[in-house]
């Protein structure tokens, strides 16, 4: 989303996208001009589409998956960051240690990417204005 909706197509001042495992969502958030908000939204459904049809690169894979890691390794960095990691390992009764962790996600690879892209369905779509 980020790369393609912000700096490849100039859309977005800001793109992201974020999994929250115990609900099972994905959100994905975009800062956009009202007049980008069609453009914007066409490309984000491009975007999951592309996954399910596995048009992204190993490089994608790659990079997104440094991504994810640097973050896990922050998780130790501040107590309420691993208060939370650790409270949702309870809440989840699967006690995965960041060590783990990381070593499940330099696993995921482009299959199993475009497995779980099947599975994305747009839910809801909002947008905030004034």
């Amino acid at each position: 989303m980020f790369q393609n909706v912000r700096e490849k197509a100039h859309l977005a001042y800001v793109a992201s996208s974020s999994y929250f495992r115990y609900k099972n969502n994905i959100f994905v958030n975009c800062g956009i001009e009202i007049a980008n908000y069609e453009k914007a939204l066409k490309l984000i459904k491009e975007q999951i589409e592309d996954m399910k049809k596995g048009n992204f690169t190993d490089e994608e894979i790659e990079n997104a998956k440094k991504g994810i890691i640097a973050t896990i390794n922050t998780i130790d960095d501040e107590q309420d960051t691993g208060i939370t990691y650790y409270f949702g390992q309870e809440l989840s009764q699967s006690n995965v240690s960041i060590k783990e962790y990381i070593e499940k996600i330099e696993q995921v690879n482009k299959e199993d990417v475009i497995n779980i892209a099947k599975n994305v369905a747009i839910n809801t779509i909002y947008f905030l204005k004034d």
